[in-house]
């Protein structure tokens, strides 16, 4: 039985053909200008009372607005119900209960600050929908790559101006910078930042950028040769930054790619062929760049013995045990946001964070942003199901980017052990924008499917 889009859980079963004219050309070229400059605007900092904003946080208004002018102007449909929805309000209400409980019972006082965690529960829901009822086609799917890329080349770039110790490296600073922290890495250790003001996040998008060109390259969407060359700029990068964490998220990345490619019958010759050229050659790019600063040497070489690595070993004596003691005083609802208390505690994961200020409760909640696509999308790719793997070749552009959603979600779980993608205002965007698109191309795949059998 062929897989139809009304199957689909995204959406309902009338959403069956994407809208023409101006206005999804201007919501593409939108989508396309967040998703590029979610990696390389720098930070706005309103005032030093207030947390700093990315730009495509304070374009959601100017795009609800416009959207609200087009739909009164009935030039714009309606935006349709997705199960997101669900799951952002569900945490929100969690989040909700957990500030009651963590008041009324357990004596925290509430401020501003708190309550502002109940609408960022929604912020991952609302860059979802919007790359969710863009509805790219395979021809703007290309030039959403074409911009990526030049995007991703600028953040490398000045990333090695920053590893060369180049004049404009220093100018960007006043931009870009993290604060003397990130800056004493870049000094002493010469772990690059770039645009992301912090080596760790560095890490983060160069590994999520490594498997979208690995990924295009091998669904030879776009330029190959330009796709292997943005694969091989944006690994170099990631190992200037001496992440450590940012070196074993890849091998779980490439890993995903190249497992996914051997689901494809058709393509499991070339997946192979590409595996055997590209571990030399990424292996010789990540020792040529080490080898001129034996601080990277240094830095990975731990990882012999990764259990006794000084950062995890931080964060397993000291810092995630406290986070323990927080949760096991409240295990069902938490403490919530109590901003007052936990503010200046650092908890390096995610998962505690959430587990001390929202409980199990809200911890589960929290998982369906992750596990919720991740199992729509596996239905889709699993080997068993009844879904034939020729969408990769009637759409191949929506079959990339939807491999890449799914790579970036596992990842992310995997990443937010000891670091953090929800609540990573320098990420979140890029995140979940790119998991919406990844929706929509598989609505697409199912449409196009269905329009074949």
């Amino acid at each position: 039985m062929p897989l139809r889009a009304e199957m689909l859980p995204f959406v309902p079963a009338y959403a069956i053909k994407p809208d023409s004219g101006f206005v999804p050309r201007l919501a593409n070229i939108s989508l396309i200008a967040m998703v590029c400059l979610s990696v390389t605007a720098p930070v706005i900092t309103i005032s030093g009372d207030l947390p700093w904003l990315k730009i495509e946080q304070l374009a959601l208004p100017v795009i609800l607005f416009s959207y609200a002018w087009f739909l009164f102007a009935r030039i714009a449909r309606p935006v349709r119900f997705n199960f997101m929805c669900v799951v952002g309000a569900v945490y929100a209400l969690c989040i909700t209960a957990s500030i009651f409980y963590g008041w009324a019972y357990l004596g925290h006082a509430v401020i501003v600050r708190d309550l502002y965690e109940i609408p960022k529960a929604l912020l991952p829901v609302l860059f979802f929908t919007l790359g969710l009822e863009t509805e790219m086609s395979e021809s703007w799917l290309k030039i959403l790559l074409n911009c990526f890329s030049l995007a991703i080349l600028f953040v490398c770039l000045y990333a090695w101006a920053q590893w060369a110790n180049l004049s404009v490296s220093h100018i960007l600073a006043s931009y870009y910078s993290g604060g003397w922290h990130d800056e004493g890495s870049l000094a002493h250790y010469r772990r690059v930042y770039s645009t992301m003001g912090n080596p760790n996040l560095l890490g983060q998008l160069m590994t999520w950028s490594v498997a979208a060109f690995a990924l295009a390259a091998l669904h030879n969407v776009g330029s190959r040769l330009r796709n292997v060359l943005m694969a091989l700029a944006a690994f170099v990068t990631l190992v200037m930054t001496g992440s450590r964490y940012g070196i074993l998220n890849i091998s779980l990345a490439l890993g995903l790619v190249w497992s996914l490619m051997f689901l494809q019958g058709h393509r499991r010759k070339l997946a192979t062929v590409s595996l055997l050229l590209s571990l030399p050659v990424l292996a010789i790019a990540g020792a040529a760049v080490a080898k001129y600063n034996p601080a990277t040497v240094d830095r990975l070489q731990t990882l012999q013995n990764p259990l006794t690595t000084d950062s995890l070993r931080e964060r397993l004596d000291s810092l995630w045990q406290d986070a323990g003691r927080e949760f096991v005083q409240s295990p069902f609802l938490g403490h919530g946001p109590a901003k007052s208390i936990f503010s200046e505690v650092i908890t390096d994961s995610e998962y505690l964070d959430v587990l001390k200020e929202f409980g199990a409760v809200g911890f589960f909640a929290y998982l369906g942003y992750y596990l919720y696509p991740i199992f729509v999308f596996w239905a889709y790719l699993r080997p068993n199901s009844r879904t034939p793997w020729s969408f990769h070749q009637i759409s191949p552009a929506h079959s990339w980017v939807m491999l890449l959603s799914f790579v970036m979600l596992c990842t992310a779980l995997v990443m937010n052990i000891g670091m953090s993608t929800f609540y990573n205002p320098s990420l979140q965007a890029f995140l979940w924008l790119w998991v919406g698109i990844g929706a929509s191309a598989t609505r697409n795949n199912a449409r196009n499917l269905s329009v074949a059998r």
